[in-house]
């Protein structure tokens, strides 16, 4: 048996497949990966309450969710960071001037626009997961700041006037803004997150607390918020599908998610 390693997966586009899914494969390699040993942690740029229960259902040592602002390991939570209210009220600010659908991650969930739960298509979601109800809430008075944020998730204008790095530039100093994994393959959303927090520093934070050196730490992802913990791990995985910033990083490429991606790399780097 290979020496133990802490793995870190990325859910969409990663360990779900382009319909939403689970594949079998990623399935099994899973639990073939823990029985032998090895400790899995979901991380993601997902609101915690905002996970799919399938994915839950599998078992995973410890989850890192809001894009490394929370994680907890064994069920203690053991990260837990806050986006500075100036930086919450000039976000909600700027992306209610450009009339722009916006959500954001707190302990309680998913706060989001009506128009932003219409964009996602968050719909047709409940209709699948309906225990997960509960767990977005509509923003209905833009002016009432709330006081605990993680991260957050917006749209740009469909009429295409302003670009990511035009919120870049209009945030500067007071968020991490990166092109968001909504959409893979499309620029219309961005992430919205706390300076200096990421999936990165939560992965050495977790390697940290259990004594477990870097080089035996796998992160396997696919979009610009997995980076860092791609660039983190002593070895870093883009999948097959994923973008080009997540490719240049990586030490390894593996097939493309809906060809059985992830059940490749952990069965190529976990024999």
């Amino acid at each position: 048996m290979s020496k133990p390693k802490l793995v870190f997966i990325d859910i969409d586009g990663t360990l779900l497949d382009s319909s939403h899914r689970i594949p079998e494969s990623a399935r099994e390699e899973c639990h073939r990966a823990q029985q032998a040993g090895h400790r899995l942690f979901i991380c993601s740029g997902r609101a915690a309450l905002d996970i799919d229960p399938p994915v839950l259902e599998l078992g995973f040592d410890g989850i890192v969710s809001d894009g490394g602002a929370c994680a907890k390991l064994d069920g203690e939570t053991i990260i837990d960071e806050r986006m500075p209210a100036d930086s919450v009220r000039m976000a909600t600010s700027f992306f209610t001037a450009h009339s722009m659908p916006y959500a954001w991650h707190c302990p309680d969930g998913m706060h989001a626009t009506e128009r932003y739960l219409y964009r996602i298509g968050i719909w047709r979601k409940l209709l699948r997961h309906p225990q997960m109800r509960g767990s977005w809430h509509t923003i209905t008075d833009h002016s009432v700041p709330l006081p605990l944020v993680r991260k957050g998730t917006f749209y740009i204008p469909e009429d295409g006037s302003l670009t990511i790095e035009d919120v870049q530039h209009a945030l500067a100093g007071y968020a991490t803004i990166i092109h968001g994994s909504i959409h893979a393959s499309s620029d219309d959303n961005g992430e919205i997150l706390i300076p200096g927090v990421n999936k990165g520093t939560a992965l050495t934070t977790i390697a940290q607390r259990l004594n477990v050196p870097i080089a035996d730490t796998i992160a396997i992802g696919d979009s610009e918020n997995d980076l860092e913990m791609i660039q983190a791990a002593g070895i870093g995985v883009a999948m097959g599908n994923g973008t080009a910033p997540a490719k240049s990083v990586a030490d390894m490429i593996a097939p493309h998610v809906d060809n059985n991606g992830l059940a490749a790399a952990l069965h190529r780097l976990l024999p």
